[in-house]
């Protein structure tokens, strides 16, 4: 397996200079976010045992979409629809990649509170001001600018669900996160932004509150794409099969994030790790897919695992 980094100033000249072993080799656009460079990985590395060469490339979803329609990416685990739509509709309706699947479907944002929060009887956002002074009036955000911090700044100032004498409370993910972990274990009441998959669902016991009416900007659930080059079928045809069948559990991605981006232990054991303790869904991934020179997929990768 091969990464490559492409750094911003030379993406374009990259993306105009063909690529070596073009048909031999299987290239990820793989941008840089934990889930899916540890998906990516476990992916890369089943391929390798299948025997096929993979190289990742580490770019941007932009530099993604565009490779996927010259020739220059051939596949991409991390579509996070709706949130990269503007990228992926046109695409998609012009028939110019080739949609493989759905690999996750349990994510989602919303705020958050801990589970003994939960268990007292906070289960939407509408409860929320009922027990304010519990939660001195705050709201744990992240940083100004970003589009939880802003929409929570306009249900504050239109006032949804009582929250107009609220206080947004920003800064970075980690910051907020580690804000939060300290209330939680003096069993403080807390509300927060969350989303998953990510490692604070490991972390932290915690659930996710319902929307009330105004909060469609705020709470969301999403879904995640497989795509490939309109020509990767043919070229990879046991390689789609099993791309086709990859599905991956919220939890499951949150606990690579958590290895990988928290606990910084590299991708590449983390995706191992994960093979070998989880064969069983691996084979359900491999039902019926070849390797390359024709045996059995599953039954190459158990050999390689066990």
């Amino acid at each position: 397996m091969r990464k490559f980094f492409l750094v911003p100033t030379i993406l374009s000249l990259c993306m105009m200079l063909p690529f070596s072993a073009a048909a031999e080799r299987i290239r990820f656009g793989v941008p840089p976010w934990p889930g899916v460079t540890v998906k990516t990985e476990v992916v890369c590395q089943i391929l390798h045992v299948m025997g096929y060469d993979t190289e990742q490339l580490e770019v941007g979803p932009p530099v993604i979409f565009r490779g996927l329609t010259t020739g220059d990416v051939d596949a991409y685990v991390g579509v996070w629809i709706p949130l990269q739509n503007e990228m992926f509709q046109p695409l998609k309706e012009k028939g110019a990649i080739d949609v493989i699947g759905t690999n996750l479907d349990e994510s989602g944002s919303s705020l958050c509170v801990p589970a003994y929060v939960w268990n007292a009887g906070v289960h939407s956002i509408g409860d929320l001001d009922k027990y304010a002074d519990k939660f001195d009036h705050t709201i744990y955000g992240i940083e100004p600018g970003t589009g939880m911090n802003t929409t929570t700044d306009e249900l504050i100032k239109r006032d949804v669900a009582g929250l107009g004498d609220w206080t947004q409370v920003g800064s970075t993910t980690p910051v907020m996160l580690s804000a939060v972990m300290d209330r939680v274990k003096q069993k403080k009441w807390v509300v927060f932004h969350g989303w998953r998959p990510h490692w604070m669902n490991v972390k932290i016991d915690m659930k996710f509150l319902d929307g009330v009416s105004g909060t469609e900007n705020l709470v969301s659930t999403g879904v995640v794409y497989t795509i490939a080059s309109n020509d990767f079928e043919k070229r990879f045809p046991e390689a789609r099969a099993f791309l086709r069948r990859l599905y991956v559990k919220g939890a499951t991605q949150s606990e690579w994030i958590n290895d990988f981006a928290y606990e910084k232990q590299p991708a590449e054991k983390v995706a191992h790790a994960w093979i070998a303790g989880n064969l069983d869904t691996v084979a359900s991934w491999l039902e019926g897919v070849r390797t390359v020179d024709g045996g059995s997929a599953i039954d190459a990768v158990r050999a390689a695992y066990e």
